[in-house]
């Protein structure tokens, strides 16, 4: 590598982006003025290195794209965006802060002494004494009893528990997330052994459990991204979204399905874009192992299987698109193989079994009550679209958040609708609108019985947005309204550069809410 040419290329960049940085530091300013209040002027330590470092960030990533700007490089730009802005996040968010991380802490420490499938033993799993340290200084964390204790959303300045060596004394816990498979915790697992081996204080097994698990994320994004031909930029995007790097710099087994799941979607673009005659049996099958390691993880994404249906058949060799439809049959067994045997059983062995007795739910019951209120039950499910919720920008909601959250929503809608597509087959169109619908209503009907007390149909219990984050990458196939591919540059500049600034007004956020 000429490291000359390389530091000349960047400092070309840094000259060619300077509108587009400067945009980003002026968004940057507002946004602090508008989301910081009197608590964060008072004593702005970490206020102030953090934003030198989101702005320096920003002004990096927005120059690299310039320097780095043709399709073939545009996955280096989604990992080192995705790497740099999570990092920050991952050591910003509070302990145990993102959606039930503290069970995710648990099966990720778990996972890293060599334990792939937890042993359910008088009504607890074991782990050490080191993650109750931490997860005990959070509200989410929940006791024996499912009680809520501990200090609200702990920082690593508000608890002296971070400063503790590892306590390795076993410890019972009522859950673990059995249920889910182990391959989704060996990135935080492999982070958490580190901390170990080199003797760290505990706080260091959170943070570089977060990390591996990012960098899991922006490999998997970037490999996506290099995979698919078309719809880079609105990948990248969809990457990208505030809440899914906020799940992605957790613990959270989120993050490894929302990287499939985007890379899935990658391989089906590539699959569409195949030459006629080109695709075999062997690429089915790889596009169905990504499935099941996606669906295994969330059952409801099993549905991504359908996608190959609606492939165009001319694109396959001889009769090989009808081998799709033996993949589908397989998953479909799979699926309901590991729901009744493994994902079912062990998800009862957990602090759910007991919360499901005192909140009256049972699945058994429910249904029947669905069936003999059919028309009610086919009401109820007419309305499910009602239930969409969007906030995509941050946990939270507070005012300026949601006012964040609808300019944010105003973007993700432009790029999704006016950002310049191919022109899709209808049947491709068609297809991707029936799997996303039944993915969403598929979710909601199972949290209808899995989590919302019998009788109750309005509203149904328990689904968030992020649930849905890989869905968001097959949008512009079915609704894209623009179809000029004519040279975007200028318009790629923009949606990258609002990207990354949509990822610094999270951080800004999370400093106002938390710091």
């Amino acid at each position: 590598m000429n490291i000359n040419k390389v530091l000349s290329e960047f400092k070309e960049g840094i000259i060619n982006s300077k509108k587009y940085w400067i945009i980003y530091m002026g968004l940057i300013l507002i946004s602090t003025l508008t989301i910081f209040d009197i608590n964060n002027y008072s004593n702005p330590k970490i206020e102030v290195v953090i934003l030198l470092l989101i702005s320096l960030f920003g002004i990096f990533s927005i120059s690299y794209y310039f320097s780095n700007s043709n399709e073939k490089e545009l996955y280096k730009i989604a990992f080192i965006v995705i790497l740099l802005f999570g990092i920050v996040c991952s050591v910003l968010m509070p302990i145990a802060c993102a959606p039930d991380e503290y069970e995710h802490f648990v099966r990720s420490e778990i996972t890293s002494t060599g334990v792939l499938f937890p042993h359910y033993q008088n009504g607890s799993y074991s782990t050490i004494y080191g993650v109750f340290d931490l997860i005990g200084t959070n509200t989410q964390y929940r006791d024996e009893n499912y009680n809520l204790i501990g200090v609200d959303n702990a920082t690593v300045f508000t608890t002296d528990a971070d400063t503790l060596k590892i306590n390795y004394t076993i410890i019972n816990y009522h859950s673990a997330f059995a249920q889910n498979p182990f391959y989704g915790y060996l990135a935080q697992g492999l982070g958490i052994d580190i901390a170990k081996l080199l003797d760290l204080n505990v706080i260091w097994m959170l943070w570089l459990g977060r990390i591996f698990n990012l960098i899991l994320y922006a490999c998997l994004v970037a490999f996506a991204v290099k995979k698919t031909p078309i719809l880079k930029i609105p990948l990248i995007v969809i990457a990208c979204m505030p809440l899914a790097i906020y799940q992605a710099s957790s613990l959270s087994i989120d993050s490894f399905i929302n990287g499939v799941g985007i890379l899935l979607i990658a391989y089906f673009f590539n699959m569409y874009k195949s030459p006629k005659g080109s695709l075999n049996i062997r690429d089915i099958a790889i596009f169905s192992i990504i499935c099941l390691l996606l669906g295994l993880t969330k059952i409801t994404f099993f549905l991504f299987v359908f996608l190959l249906l609606f492939i165009p058949k001319d694109n396959f060799k001889g009769n090989a698109y009808y081998y799709s439809f033996m993949f589908v049959g397989i998953l479909g067994l799979i699926g309901y193989l590991w729901t009744s045997n493994y994902a079912g059983v062990a998800f009862h062995q957990s602090y759910r079994h007991e919360f499901w007795v005192n909140e009256g739910i049972n699945s058994t019951n429910q249904l029947n009550y669905l069936l003999s209120h059919k028309k009610d039950a086919v009401i109820e499910i007419f309305r499910i679209p009602q239930y969409l919720e969007t906030d995509l920008l941050f946990n939270s909601r507070d005012l300026y958040f949601n006012s964040f959250n609808s300019l944010f929503l105003m973007f993700l809608g432009a790029v999704t609708l006016m950002y310049p597509t191919p022109k899709f087959d209808l049947k491709v169109k068609f297809g991707s609108l029936i799997v996303v619908m039944g993915i969403y209503i598929v979710t909601y009907l199972t949290f209808l019985l899995t989590w919302t007390p019998v009788s109750q149909l309005n509203p149904i219990v328990g689904v968030q947005p992020r649930y849905f984050l890989p869905l968001f990458a097959l949008l512009p196939v079915i609704v894209g309204i623009n179809h000029n591919e004519n040279d975007s540059t200028e318009l790629d500049s923009y949606v990258i550069t609002l990207t990354i600034t949509f990822l610094a007004i999270m951080i800004i956020s999370m400093l106002g809410f938390y710091y």
